[in-house]
């Protein structure tokens, strides 16, 4: 098996996927479009159903890689600060499988449902360390940090959202993070309040 036609195979069919749907597309339309013959894409999977999987597991190993990024920031202000820059980094880089997975793909759908829920319970934990060690520091003023956790959660989820269900993306998912973050470490108060 070569690299760049394993490569190649996976970014047309993903390519494929996103354009017509996962239903739609054909094996002998993936061969095409990544200038390979037919019989060429089944020494390297046996079905359309097993290359969808293997873009999945790619995804969801990415999910995972943004966990390590996050757990690898100590300084609270930085840790919220990279967990929303590589959330939405991935929420945009993902977005399109996870929709086909979701409405075509039921098999995947359970894997991607129960990797998500672990990877969110993991993501909340560092959320609250970070939260907690701000308030500690004085950094933060003092708040409940499993509801802060899933605030902030909401307003990336919510933000993403956003963005895909009108179909408009910001230039990049770091200009997202920013617009994001201001607004959640300062807030829309003109002046503190007073007592």
């Amino acid at each position: 098996m070569t690299n760049e036609t394993y490569t190649k195979i996976l970014q047309a069919a993903k390519r494929l996927f996103i354009r017509k749907g996962y239903t739609a597309t054909s094996m002998r339309e993936i061969a095409e479009e990544a200038g390979i013959g037919k019989a060429t894409i089944y020494h390297h999977f046996q079905d359309k159903e097993t290359i969808f999987k293997t873009l999945i597991d790619g995804n969801l190993a990415k999910m995972h890689q943004s966990y390590g990024i996050i757990q690898a920031e100590s300084e609270p202000r930085r840790r919220i600060t990279v967990a929303a820059e590589v959330t939405l980094q991935f929420l945009y880089e993902s977005a399109d499988l996870l929709q086909i997975a979701r409405r075509e793909v039921p098999t995947s759908r359970e894997k991607m449902l129960s990797n998500f829920t672990f990877f969110f319970t993991q993501y909340s934990a560092l959320l609250e360390e970070a939260f907690q060690k701000g308030m500690e520091e004085k950094i933060f003023r003092a708040v409940d940090p499993k509801d802060t956790a899933l605030v902030f959660m909401n307003l990336i989820q919510g933000n993403f959202a956003m963005y895909y269900l009108i179909g408009k993306r910001p230039e990049t998912p770091e200009k997202a993070a920013a617009r994001l973050l201001d607004i959640f470490f300062h807030g829309i108060n003109a002046l503190p309040e007073t007592k």
